[in-house]
Protein backbone atom coordinates (compact mmCIF):
# COMPACT_ATOMS: atom_id res chain seq x y z
CA UNK A 1 0.00 0.00 0.00
CA UNK A 2 2.87 2.37 0.82
CA UNK A 3 4.45 1.68 -2.57
CA UNK A 4 1.14 2.55 -4.28
CA UNK A 5 0.94 5.77 -2.29
CA UNK A 6 4.51 6.69 -3.21
CA UNK A 7 3.74 6.08 -6.86
CA UNK A 8 0.70 8.34 -6.74
CA UNK A 9 2.55 11.14 -5.01
CA UNK A 10 5.45 10.80 -7.44
CA UNK A 11 2.96 11.42 -10.24
CA UNK A 12 1.73 14.49 -8.37
CA UNK A 13 5.20 15.93 -8.09
CA UNK A 14 5.96 15.33 -11.75
CA UNK A 15 2.71 16.97 -12.80
CA UNK A 16 3.37 20.00 -10.62
CA UNK A 17 6.96 20.29 -11.79
CA UNK A 18 8.32 20.25 -8.27
CA UNK A 19 11.02 17.66 -8.69
CA UNK A 20 14.40 18.67 -9.96
CA UNK A 21 15.26 17.00 -13.23
CA UNK A 22 18.74 16.27 -12.05
CA UNK A 23 17.99 15.28 -8.47
CA UNK A 24 19.21 11.75 -9.01
CA UNK A 25 22.66 12.97 -10.01
CA UNK A 26 23.24 15.28 -7.04
CA UNK A 27 25.43 13.83 -4.33
CA UNK A 28 23.29 15.32 -1.58
CA UNK A 29 20.13 13.88 -3.18
CA UNK A 30 18.52 17.29 -2.71
CA UNK A 31 15.20 17.30 -4.54
CA UNK A 32 14.08 20.90 -4.05
CA UNK A 33 15.92 24.19 -4.39
CA UNK A 34 15.80 25.03 -0.69
CA UNK A 35 18.07 28.06 -0.99
CA UNK A 36 15.63 29.80 -3.35
CA UNK A 37 12.48 28.70 -1.50
CA UNK A 38 13.91 29.73 1.88
CA UNK A 39 14.89 33.14 0.48
CA UNK A 40 11.46 33.67 -1.12
CA UNK A 41 9.69 32.65 2.09
CA UNK A 42 11.87 34.90 4.27
CA UNK A 43 11.34 37.87 1.94
CA UNK A 44 7.55 37.54 2.14
CA UNK A 45 7.66 37.13 5.94
CA UNK A 46 9.64 40.36 6.11
CA UNK A 47 7.04 42.17 3.99
CA UNK A 48 4.24 40.85 6.22
CA UNK A 49 6.05 42.09 9.32
CA UNK A 50 6.58 45.49 7.68
CA UNK A 51 2.88 45.48 6.73
CA UNK A 52 3.69 45.97 3.05
CA UNK A 53 2.59 42.48 1.91
CA UNK A 54 -0.06 42.21 -0.80
CA UNK A 55 -2.79 39.60 -1.20
CA UNK A 56 -0.56 37.98 -3.81
CA UNK A 57 2.18 37.63 -1.19
CA UNK A 58 -0.18 35.71 1.08
CA UNK A 59 -1.27 33.53 -1.83
CA UNK A 60 2.35 32.82 -2.66
CA UNK A 61 3.73 32.15 0.80
CA UNK A 62 1.34 29.27 1.49
CA UNK A 63 2.63 27.67 -1.72
CA UNK A 64 6.29 28.45 -1.06
CA UNK A 65 6.51 27.42 2.59
CA UNK A 66 6.01 23.67 1.87
CA UNK A 67 9.00 23.86 -0.49
CA UNK A 68 11.37 25.22 2.18
CA UNK A 69 13.71 23.32 4.45
CA UNK A 70 11.68 24.65 7.41
CA UNK A 71 8.51 22.79 6.45
CA UNK A 72 7.38 19.97 8.74
CA UNK A 73 3.72 19.07 8.07
CA UNK A 74 3.48 16.78 11.09
CA UNK A 75 5.44 19.00 13.43
CA UNK A 76 4.70 17.68 16.92
CA UNK A 77 6.01 20.90 18.45
CA UNK A 78 3.42 22.88 16.50
CA UNK A 79 0.62 20.63 17.71
CA UNK A 80 1.97 20.76 21.26
CA UNK A 81 2.17 24.57 21.16
CA UNK A 82 -1.47 24.80 20.07
CA UNK A 83 -2.53 22.63 23.00
CA UNK A 84 -0.23 24.52 25.36
CA UNK A 85 -1.59 27.84 24.12
CA UNK A 86 -5.17 26.76 24.80
CA UNK A 87 -4.16 25.71 28.30
CA UNK A 88 -2.41 29.02 28.94
CA UNK A 89 -5.49 30.93 27.76
CA UNK A 90 -7.76 28.98 30.09
CA UNK A 91 -5.43 29.72 32.99
CA UNK A 92 -4.85 33.31 31.83
CA UNK A 93 -1.09 32.88 31.56
CA UNK A 94 -0.98 35.51 28.85
CA UNK A 95 2.79 36.12 28.79
CA UNK A 96 3.56 32.40 28.50
CA UNK A 97 0.92 32.08 25.82
CA UNK A 98 2.32 35.00 23.81
CA UNK A 99 5.90 33.74 24.08
CA UNK A 100 4.93 30.19 23.06
CA UNK A 101 3.14 31.38 19.95
CA UNK A 102 6.03 33.64 18.99
CA UNK A 103 8.36 30.64 19.13
CA UNK A 104 5.96 28.76 16.88
CA UNK A 105 5.80 31.62 14.39
CA UNK A 106 9.58 31.82 14.28
CA UNK A 107 9.62 28.38 12.65
CA UNK A 108 6.34 28.65 10.71
CA UNK A 109 5.02 32.13 10.03
CA UNK A 110 2.06 30.72 8.11
CA UNK A 111 0.62 28.99 11.20
CA UNK A 112 -3.02 29.94 11.70
CA UNK A 113 -3.05 28.85 15.34
CA UNK A 114 0.20 30.72 15.93
CA UNK A 115 -1.21 34.06 14.78
CA UNK A 116 -4.50 33.42 16.57
CA UNK A 117 -2.72 32.69 19.86
CA UNK A 118 -0.36 35.65 19.46
CA UNK A 119 -3.32 37.95 18.74
CA UNK A 120 -5.41 36.87 21.72
CA UNK A 121 -2.56 36.79 24.22
CA UNK A 122 -0.98 40.06 23.06
CA UNK A 123 -4.34 41.77 23.43
CA UNK A 124 -4.82 40.39 26.93
CA UNK A 125 -1.34 41.66 27.82
CA UNK A 126 -2.37 45.14 26.76
CA UNK A 127 -0.30 45.02 23.56
CA UNK A 128 -3.26 46.14 21.48
CA UNK A 129 -1.37 47.07 18.31
CA UNK A 130 0.49 43.75 18.31
CA UNK A 131 -2.78 41.94 18.84
CA UNK A 132 -4.40 43.80 15.94
CA UNK A 133 -1.40 43.05 13.72
CA UNK A 134 -1.56 39.28 14.27
CA UNK A 135 -5.34 39.30 13.85
CA UNK A 136 -4.93 41.09 10.51
CA UNK A 137 -2.29 38.60 9.40
CA UNK A 138 -4.55 35.72 10.44
CA UNK A 139 -7.44 37.18 8.42
CA UNK A 140 -5.18 37.52 5.39
CA UNK A 141 -4.09 33.88 5.62
CA UNK A 142 -7.69 32.70 5.95
CA UNK A 143 -8.67 34.80 2.93
CA UNK A 144 -5.73 33.31 0.99
CA UNK A 145 -7.00 29.80 1.74
CA UNK A 146 -10.50 30.78 0.61
CA UNK A 147 -9.02 31.99 -2.67
CA UNK A 148 -7.60 28.51 -3.38
CA UNK A 149 -11.06 26.95 -3.85
CA UNK A 150 -14.64 26.82 -2.64
CA UNK A 151 -14.04 23.74 -0.48
CA UNK A 152 -17.50 22.52 -1.46
CA UNK A 153 -16.44 19.83 -3.94
CA UNK A 154 -13.42 17.53 -4.44
CA UNK A 155 -12.69 19.44 -7.67
CA UNK A 156 -12.46 22.79 -5.85
CA UNK A 157 -10.73 22.02 -2.55
CA UNK A 158 -9.09 24.38 -0.12
CA UNK A 159 -5.29 24.22 -0.30
CA UNK A 160 -3.89 23.53 3.17
CA UNK A 161 -0.30 22.93 4.28
CA UNK A 162 -0.69 20.96 7.52
CA UNK A 163 -3.06 19.01 9.72
CA UNK A 164 -2.71 21.70 12.37
CA UNK A 165 -3.82 24.42 9.95
CA UNK A 166 -6.69 22.26 8.69
CA UNK A 167 -8.12 21.90 12.18
CA UNK A 168 -7.41 25.55 12.99
CA UNK A 169 -9.17 26.66 9.80
CA UNK A 170 -12.28 24.68 10.77
CA UNK A 171 -12.23 25.88 14.38
CA UNK A 172 -11.71 29.51 13.41
CA UNK A 173 -15.00 29.29 11.51
CA UNK A 174 -16.70 28.22 14.76
CA UNK A 175 -17.12 24.66 13.46
CA UNK A 176 -16.00 21.24 14.69
CA UNK A 177 -14.66 18.22 12.83
CA UNK A 178 -17.15 15.35 12.88
CA UNK A 179 -15.39 12.90 10.55
CA UNK A 180 -12.90 12.58 7.71
CA UNK A 181 -11.84 10.41 4.79
CA UNK A 182 -9.14 10.50 2.12
CA UNK A 183 -9.67 10.14 -1.61
CA UNK A 184 -7.75 10.91 -4.80
CA UNK A 185 -9.01 13.30 -7.46
CA UNK A 186 -6.85 13.61 -10.60
CA UNK A 187 -4.04 11.92 -8.61
CA UNK A 188 -4.22 14.60 -5.89
CA UNK A 189 -4.85 13.55 -2.26
CA UNK A 190 -8.08 15.19 -1.13
CA UNK A 191 -9.18 15.11 2.51
CA UNK A 192 -12.96 15.16 2.93
CA UNK A 193 -13.78 16.69 6.30
CA UNK A 194 -17.25 16.44 7.76
CA UNK A 195 -17.78 19.63 9.74
CA UNK A 196 -20.62 20.56 12.06
CA UNK A 197 -22.02 23.75 13.48
CA UNK A 198 -22.20 22.96 17.22
CA UNK A 199 -25.14 25.33 17.71
CA UNK A 200 -27.42 24.27 14.86
CA UNK A 201 -26.06 20.71 14.54
CA UNK A 202 -26.01 21.27 10.78
CA UNK A 203 -23.34 19.17 9.06
CA UNK A 204 -21.68 19.50 5.67
CA UNK A 205 -18.41 18.53 4.00
CA UNK A 206 -15.37 20.61 3.22
CA UNK A 207 -12.64 19.30 0.90
CA UNK A 208 -8.94 20.04 1.37
CA UNK A 209 -6.03 19.51 -1.01
CA UNK A 210 -3.36 17.99 1.26
CA UNK A 211 -0.71 17.49 -1.43
CA UNK A 212 2.03 19.39 0.50
CA UNK A 213 1.91 16.94 3.41
CA UNK A 214 2.08 13.83 1.22
CA UNK A 215 4.70 15.34 -1.09
CA UNK A 216 6.97 16.08 1.89
CA UNK A 217 6.95 12.42 2.88
CA UNK A 218 8.03 11.34 -0.58
CA UNK A 219 10.74 14.00 -0.77
CA UNK A 220 12.10 12.98 2.65
CA UNK A 221 12.29 9.39 1.42
CA UNK A 222 14.12 10.39 -1.77
CA UNK A 223 16.61 12.63 0.04
CA UNK A 224 17.46 9.99 2.61
CA UNK A 225 18.49 7.42 0.00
Amino acid sequence: MHRQLYCRISIIMILLGLLSACAGTQKSQQVLDYEKSNADYSAIVQRIKLQTASAEDYDLIIRVFPLTSFYEPDNKREQATRMMSQNFMQRQYWKRCFDANNVLLSSNYTSLSGHYGASVCATELGKLEVGKFHNKVLDNFIEAIWRTGTGKTPDSPFYITSVDDLYAFVQLHQLVVAGQSLTYINDLPIQAISVQNPETRRSFTWYFNVTPQFRRGVIDDLEQR
